[in-house]
């Protein structure tokens, strides 16, 4: 067996997909592709593969989007004091910096405010609302944030201050009693498109404002900042929110933003071509360390000042932040490692929870993910203070880790979160007992696959139809994100080559074959392949199509992301180990082929002396087979009775688990083959 994980192919209508293709004008695999992505109305497909500013929804379809922006107009000609109440997260801070500048730009008397992540936590609190209040804010504008603070809202009613709510979080059944409520998830709203960021929402409702004032031409340099947000967040990159990034990604790389171009620079980033995972790994993890370890109101400054210097001080202050933080998160990582792999029944417990004192709550969910890539399995990552542990919890799909931790909410001081992440608090004496539980649950509600991971691909792919021009294609479904990954294919062929490279050979690289088509493939850090798989082996590999340049030649490439045996050739493999296990029984054997001469008993035996002297003492079954007949299964069976008659004479010992062969040669003994019965019973009669 080659692939640990289970492989799912989207399950799309052939009648839908030539009608998708026909009428956009594209092959039948890309209309595939649109039709898997939930996308078949030609509208919808033209604002996914061409975008425009056009194209965004009037801001005024959503609810209370008037009310709003004619309360901040009356603010702006009144010359009342607004501020601007965010987020520590790199969404609170693009929301507040998109709309800092612009209320500045149009003549607004303008600040802002973001609350400590440690000393005041998520949210509006009334300590720092009454602070504004104190100081002269007359209108407050919330972005990322306020959507549940019901409470805090009635203060500043109760006291004559007026608040704006911008956010994008699930409504609770009592919305705040605000001036306006932005949210496009809220029930009574009728916008087209619910899943925008934090800063979607924002800059909807800078996109109401300039149409009021007839100045719509001066927003769109702010969907840079816009996009940052958006793909930091996390959510699809469907709809408004793939057009958002879309536009933004073509003038990125040239920002006109000081402190963006100061934070790509500190990043190392030279591309010409802007990718949301430069934003997931580069940008938006040194603006978030500003909110996790340090001073948020950092990030602001830096996208709104028009000083240089400052710019540059700032950034490299973000990227200092972010050193410690990745260090940080790499200290904990390694003490729950170390904790996991201490644990006596570790491969018994389906929910992880790990627990120690001092750890930073800031990285302690970054952590968590990390450590269920490594396990696949639900986590929970905990740190103790005063008596009480809080923490964060990751899942893997199909199991709702919110309910799980519904199933015994009684042990919580307070908890919350969705299928996928949650975050809780409870007391240090009730860790055990959670951990218990959590497993308990799962014994129940997982099945046997739950824990196994999986690979999504798109659609199955022939080689001859992938080429120049069909990859280029392709690059019209960029760029790739949540909720629209890149594409994965699944293409069949024979292993014409195979090799590793790279430093420390951790990567595999081959060239797949069918019929007189070629394609190369490379697995980065993926040299495990290359100790299963020989040379004309018929395998399928899901991975996605890029084109690799070199010495001014462009040619396609296949990222290997995963490999499997066809499946056929991975039943006779099957076939040869069963018919192994019943030699004895066995009067004929189906082909003459499968009968080992005796250069294939020195081969054999040679092959396995060779790996025993380099200290190998584990090798994949499908290395037997290309000794000397290539990719044959059939032939498999003749070198495991090869195997099986070293056995009975004593000078080899083997095991088959999972396609691997573990032996032990016993050195210095020497033996007759006509000893063996089972050699004398299969000897070739020649």
């Amino acid at each position: 067996m080659i692939s640990k994980k289970i492989w799912k192919v989207k399950q799309t209508d052939p009648k839908l997909i030539k009608q998708v293709a026909m009428e956009n004008d594209l092959p039948e695999v890309l209309a595939a592709v649109l039709v898997g992505r939930g996308l078949v109305q030609k509208d919808k497909i033209e604002l996914y593969m061409n975008p425009s500013k056009e194209k965004f929804y009037n801001p005024f379809l959503m609810k209370d989007m008037e009310i709003a922006v004619n309360r901040i107009i009356r603010a702006r000609e009144n010359k009342e004091q607004i501020t601007i109440y965010g987020d520590y997260d790199v969404d609170g801070i693009t929301s507040t910096s998109i709309l800092f500048l612009f209320l500045k730009e149009i003549g607004c008397f303008v600040d802002y405010y973001i609350p400590d992540r440690i000393q005041e936590g998520y949210g509006l609190n009334n300590n720092a609302l009454q602070g504004l209040m104190d100081r002269g804010s007359q209108l407050v504008i919330t972005v990322d944030t306020g959507i549940t603070a019901v409470n805090e809202v009635q203060y500043c009613r109760e006291r004559g201050l007026d608040i704006i709510i911008t956010d994008h979080h699930e409504c609770q059944e009592k919305l705040p009693e605000a001036i306006a409520v932005l949210n496009p998830k809220r029930t009574d709203c009728t916008y087209p498109f619910e899943l925008l960021a934090g800063v979607g929402v924002t800059f909807k409702l800078l996109q109401g404002i300039s149409k009021e004032l007839q100045v719509e031409n001066i927003i769109w340099k702010y969907l840079e900042i816009v996009a940052i947000g958006t793909v930091a967040d996390i959510v699809p990159l469907q709809d408004e929110n793939r057009l958002i990034v879309q536009l933004a990604f073509k003038t990125m790389t040239n920002s006109w933003n000081l402190g963006l171009k100061a934070l790509m620079d500190v990043a190392g980033m030279k591309s010409d071509k802007m990718t949301a995972g430069m934003i997931g790994f580069q940008i938006g993890p040194r603006l978030n360390a500003a909110g996790r370890l340090g001073d948020a109101k950092r990030g602001v400054e830096l996208f709104t000042t028009d000083d240089i210097l400052l710019a540059q001080q700032i950034a490299e202050e973000l990227n200092g932040e972010n050193i410690r933080r990745q260090k940080m998160e790499q200290d904990i990582l390694e003490q729950a490692l170390s904790m996991i792999e201490a644990r006596k029944n570790i491969e018994d417990e389906k929910v992880l929870v790990i627990a120690s004192h001092g750890w930073a709550h800031g990285v302690i969910g970054i952590v968590a993910s990390r450590l269920v890539e490594k396990y696949y399995r639900p986590t929970i990552l905990l740190t103790i203070e005063d008596g009480i542990a809080s923490g964060s919890a990751r899942s893997v799909e199909g199991f709702n880790v919110f309910e799980a931790l519904s199933s015994c909410k009684e042990l919580f001081v307070k908890f919350g979160g969705h299928e996928m992440a949650a975050g809780m608090s409870l007391k240090e004496e009730n860790i055990n007992e959670l951990s218990d539980r959590l497993n308990a649950y799962a014994n129940q509600e997982m099945d046997e696959t739950t824990l196994v991971p999986k690979i999504k691909a798109d659609f199955y792919l022939k080689l001859n139809e992938v080429d120049l021009p069909f990859v280029e294609k392709i690059s019209a479904f960029e760029p790739y994100g949540m909720g629209n990954e890149e594409p994965k294919f699944i293409i069949s062929g024979l292993i014409k080559e195979i090799k590793l490279i790279g430093q420390g050979n951790n990567h595999v690289k081959l060239e797949l074959i069918h019929e007189e088509n070629v394609l190369p493939a490379i697995g980065f850090n993926c040299s495990h392949f290359h100790e299963k798989l020989s040379l004309n082996y018929p395998i399928d590999i899901v991975g996605v199509l890029n084109i690799n340049e070199w010495q001014q030649k462009k040619t396609p490439q296949l990222i290997i992301k995963d490999i499997r045996l066809i499946q056929a050739f991975e039943v006779e493999i099957s076939d040869a180990i069963h018919k192994l296990s019943r030699l004895d029984e066995l009067k004929v054997i189906d082909h003459q082929t499968v009968i080992p001469k005796r250069e294939d008993y020195e081969k054999t035996f040679r092959y396995f002396h060779n790996l025993s002297a380099k200290g190998i003492n584990k090798v994949s079954i499908l290395k037997l087979v290309p000794i000397n007949d290539g990719a044959n299964p059939e032939s498999l069976l003749k070198y495991l009775i090869c195997l099986e008659v070293f056995k009975e004479l004593e000078l080899i010992d083997y095991q088959i688990d999972c396609f691997e062969v573990a032996f032990q040669i016993f050195n210095g003994k020497k033996v007759e083959l006509k000893s063996s019965k089972l050699y004398n019973k299969w000897a070739d009669p020649k």
